[in-house]
C-alpha cells in the first residue's frame, strides 16, 4: 500500500520567488533522482531527501506533497524530454528513412546522455501506474501514463508510416509486435552501454551500435536482405 504524507507544520514563512521556489524543487527533483536510480525507490523519504538537501523534512512538504509525487513528476520529465527529442531529430531528418533511422539513435543517445533518467523510466523497480489508483497522486499518475504513452503512439505512427511507405500492409497488433521488438534491442544496447558491458566485445561500441541501427532497418525497408559487413 503506496502512504502519502502531509505536512503538521503549517507555520506561515515568508513567500519566496516563483524564481527561487523552481530552482529549489528541481534541486529537490535532482537529489531524488539520484537517490531512487543509486540506491532504490524504497530509499527515497522524505527525511532522508530533507537530510541530503539540508532540510527538514516539514519543510520539503511546502514544495511536494510526498515521495511519490517526487517520483511521479520525475517520471512525467523523463517522458516529455525524451518525447521532445525523438520529435526534434525527426524534424531536422531530410527524408522517411533517415528519420527512421534518427529516429531509433534518438532514443539510444538519450538514454546514454541522461543515464538516470533512462534507469529511473525503464530499469527501475518504482511503482507502476495501477498502484496509484485511488491515492492523492493519481492524477498525476495519469499524467504519467499518458506522456510514456504518447512517445509509444508516436513510434507507432512512425513505424506504420514507415512501413506504407516500403509497401507491407500491418495492423494495429503487427506493429506492437515490431515495436517491441525494436524497443527490446535498443533498450538492451542502452542497458549494456551504461552498465559497461559492451566494451567486453567491442571497443567502439558506438560504431557498432549504429551498425546494428542500419541492419534492422534494411530489414525494414529490403525485407529478407539484412546488411552484412
Amino acid at each position: 500500500m503506496l502512504w502519502v504524507d502531509y505536512p503538521n507544520d503549517m507555520t506561515m514563512r515568508p513567500v519566496r520567488p516563483k524564481q527561487e521556489v523552481d530552482a529549489l524543487k528541481q534541486d529537490i527533483l535532482s537529489k531524488a533522482l539520484k537517490l531512487i536510480t543509486q540506491e532504490g525507490f524504497d530509499s527515497l523519504t522524505m527525511r532522508r531527501l530533507g537530510r541530503e538537501l539540508g532540510m527538514t523534512a516539514p519543510n520539503l512538504y511546502n514544495y511536494y506533497r510526498s515521495k511519490d509525487e517526487i517520483y511521479l513528476t520525475l517520471m512525467l520529465q523523463g517522458f516529455t524530454l525524451l518525447k521532445n527529442d525523438l520529435i526534434r531529430v525527426v524534424n531536422e531528418s531530410p527524408d522517411l528513412i533517415s528519420q527512421a533511422r534518427d529516429l531509433m539513435k534518438g532514443y539510444l543517445r538519450f538514454a546514454l546522455e541522461n543515464p538516470e533518467y533512462y534507469q529511473l523510466m525503464f530499469s527501475s523497480q518504482g511503482p507502476k501506474a495501477q498502484a496509484y489508483e485511488g491515492t492523492e497522486v493519481e492524477g498525476l499518475s495519469r499524467q504519467e501514463f499518458a506522456a510514456g504513452m504518447e512517445v509509444a503512439d508516436y513510434a507507432e505512427t512512425f513505424l506504420k508510416g514507415l512501413l506504407d511507405y516500403v509497401g507491407l500492409d500491418t495492423d494495429h497488433r503487427q506493429r506492437l509486435n515490431m515495436l517491441i521488438e525494436v524497443w527490446s534491442l535498443l533498450h538492451g544496447m542502452a542497458s549494456l552501454h551504461l552498465t559497461g558491458n559492451t566494451r567486453y566485445l567491442t571497443d567502439a561500441p558506438l560504431e557498432t551500435y549504429d551498425h546494428i541501427i542500419a541492419q534492422l532497418l534494411e530489414r525494414f525497408i529490403n525485407p529478407g536482405k539484412a546488411i552484412r559487413k
